[in-house]
């Protein structure tokens, strides 16, 4: 009896390694990086980088793979597509400061420096632009800035008060790209893009007298970016590179860092449930294999710009990879040609989402609930007379209707007519590409937003004027007076009510993530995954 437990114990295992893609390593962990200049190791580093150049021509012997950056070089140390993740120090630590107890720091006994510099384009309309940063770079050296600027951000901090924040008068702007996605030097902390780099950057705007304008880019992409001259200046933890010599300028340093080598604890053995660091995948997913939100851990994941989903996205999501859209459509696409693995919406949006693309799903965990408001200029004196409207629509079950009648309807429906006439005009500004609140349809402003702001100019007596604007203009119009309301299926927030006003809630709705994954396939997963994890938890608790 003994034996057939022992053989199923094993059979189990064998099956279990497989399905999770655990990797086994027969060779011993390097103990500095000069033992690690051998046939038998893989180094995974940046691609096109001052450390790849450096590892290829002093580690001759060892493999070397690139990588985009940092999360897909880690996952692929913890699958073990590689022995050795070799990355900047800083950026490392705290990239992964609440999992370093999944990597091992190994001796660099050898001479691998690295070097942060500014990339400039070669075409730039600033005279002498290389000339001027380079002046600037050796005045903040010597003036001591710049070492301030790294003792604050190695504290974690997230703001810098050494900076100013008063924006320059200036008509010329300076465009520098980041990745946003190498901490502390570029990275993103609520809505806003932080760092090292970016009090840099605000340096240059006020030594300069120009306006900075910050292009958030793909990191594998900064140097298409100031090639085709959507930006003058690259600052992104970005190196000098040999391969890039005569297609863009480098300025002097103005950080000198560490290399840092790294190894997975359990080098040499396999990685198991109660192994792995939290954050890592058991086995590296395929794009449509998305079954729940931990799998969508260091993944690509659209988010409109100037939503909340980015901030619920980051809190829910373990190093989400984040990709800004203007719209929906755009998002859409994006998935459905598979350069995303999810995008994040309102529930009712994700539905409208699959009525086109049937191949698509939602995923069952869900992200925050939100509360939609009707948005207005601070101290607005509509606020009174529009609360009240929404609470008889809602107490007779009007707004419900409306929703109904764009949600649950299989067949096109019309939008409703503006059938008074008004004794003013009210100018209302929505954004017509985020179904079913506000869409086009036969060439109208259609929708449930659409709907009920007639429902209400109706009540009022107000002739209702729509503006199609870009979602993250809505709130300037309102600041601006270029609009006097405006309703987009806008969440109700602290940080937008300290510009607005807002009604009180007219609906409620949930965010989801839509993924390519069929439905059937995530149930079919979803059940299957929780029994083996209940056979193995039992086995396990057999053996203890």
């Amino acid at each position: 009896m003994k034996k057939r437990v022992a053989l199923l114990f094993v059979v189990f295992g064998v099956f279990f390694a497989n399905i999770t893609g655990c990797n086994g390593f027969s060779k011993d962990p390097p103990h500095n990086v000069s033992n690690a200049n051998s046939s038998l190791y893989t180094i995974g580093v940046e691609e096109k980088s001052s450390i790849y150049e450096n590892v290829s021509k002093q580690l001759t012997k060892a493999k070397v793979k690139q990588y985009p950056d940092l999360i897909t070089a880690y996952f692929a140390l913890q699958v073990g597509d590689i022995d050795i993740l070799s990355y900047n120090e800083i950026i490392l630590s705290h990239t992964f400061n609440d999992s370093m107890s999944g990597l091992t720091f190994i001796d660099n006994d050898m001479n691998l420096p690295e070097e942060f510099v500014i990339g400039m384009n070669k075409h730039s309309a600033i005279p002498d632009l290389k000339g001027i940063i380079n002046k600037l770079i050796d005045s903040l050296n010597a003036a001591g800035t710049l070492a301030e600027l790294n003792d604050h951000w190695n504290k974690n901090s997230k703001t810098n008060p050494l900076i100013s924040t008063k924006e320059s008068e200036s008509e010329q702007v300076l465009r520098i790209a980041t990745s946003a996605d190498v901490p502390p030097f570029s990275f993103t902390s609520g809505n806003q893009i932080v760092g090292f780099d970016i009090d840099l950057a605000k340096l240059l705007e006020e030594k300069l007298n120009v306006k900075t304008k910050i292009v958030k880019t793909d990191r594998n992409k900064l140097v298409t970016t100031l090639k085709n001259n959507d930006a003058d200046l690259i600052i992104s933890a970005f190196t000098v590179c040999e391969c890039f010599q005569n297609e863009i300028d480098y300025s002097k340093p103005y950080y000198i860092g560490k290399t840092a080598f790294a190894i997975r604890n359990d080098f040499g053995k396999e990685a198991t449930i109660s192994k792995v660091p939290k954050m890592t995948y058991l086995e590296p997913k395929k794009p449509d294999e998305i079954y729940k939100l931990t799998d969508l851990s260091g993944k690509f994941v659209g988010v409109q710009t100037g939503t909340t989903l980015d901030e619920q996205v980051q809190q829910l999501i373990k190093l989400p990879r984040i990709q800004y859209f203007a719209n929906i459509p755009e998002m859409t696409k994006a998935l459905e040609q598979r350069n995303l693995d999810g995008i994040a919406v309102d529930y009712s949006v994700a539905e409208s989402i699959l009525k086109q693309h049937p191949d698509f799903s939602i995923l069952k965990d869900r992200l925050n609930k939100d509360e939609f408001g009707i948005a207005m200029g601070k101290n607005s004196p509509l606020k009174a007379s529009i609360d009240s409207c929404i609470k008889v629509l809602q107490q007779k079950g009007e707004i419900q209707k409306i929703k109904n009648k764009w949600s649950k309807n299989k067949s096109a429906v019309r939008v409703m007519k503006q059938d008074w006439i008004g004794t003013d005009t009210l100018v209302v500004g929505t954004e017509a590409l985020y179904a079913p609140y506000e869409f086009y349809q036969w060439g109208e402003l259609s929708g449930i937003d659409i709907d009920i702001m007639y429902t209400i100019g109706k009540m009022l007596n107000k002739n209702i004027k729509f503006a199609d604007m870009n979602f993250d203009v809505l709130i300037p119009s309102l600041v601006n007076e270029k609009t006097d309301l405006c309703i987009a299926a806008m969440s109700i927030t602290e940080e937008r009510s300290s510009q607005i006003d807002f009604s009180i809630p007219y609906d409620k709705n949930e965010s989801v993530i839509v993924v390519h994954t069929p439905q059937h396939a995530i149930e079919k997963i979803g059940d299957s995954t929780g029994i083996l994890s209940q056979i193995f938890q039992k086995i396990q608790d057999w053996f203890n």
